[in-house]
């Protein structure tokens, strides 16, 4: 096999690899009528809308929606992760 092959191939691997891993994160459901702005891990100002299903970077979460409604909570890869209302308060829970 030649030299210039083998390395165009390992290039290619590289960048297969690399694009699977940025869509690593933690699926998360919100299952209420707020619509929320969190953040988790190094990442800000992701949106959780309500009654949507999103993807959110793992890490420590913390969201806060326009009406004062708050979340909190971690996550890892692959998780998933639902946001319910309970009487008002909204919880994040595992799914």
């Amino acid at each position: 096999m030649k030299l210039s092959t083998l390395l165009g191939s390992a290039c290619v691997l590289s960048a297969l690899l690399r694009s699977t891993s940025a869509f690593a994160g933690c699926s998360i459901h919100n299952d209420t009528d707020w619509s929320f702005s969190v953040t988790s891990g190094n990442t800000s100002n992701q949106s959780v809308g309500s009654h949507s299903q999103t993807s959110i970077a793992p890490g420590k979460i913390v969201g806060k929606s326009k009406e004062g409604k708050t979340i909190g909570g971690f996550c890892k890869d692959g998780d998933k992760l639902e946001i319910t209302n309970d009487h008002g308060v909204p919880v994040l829970m595992p799914k």
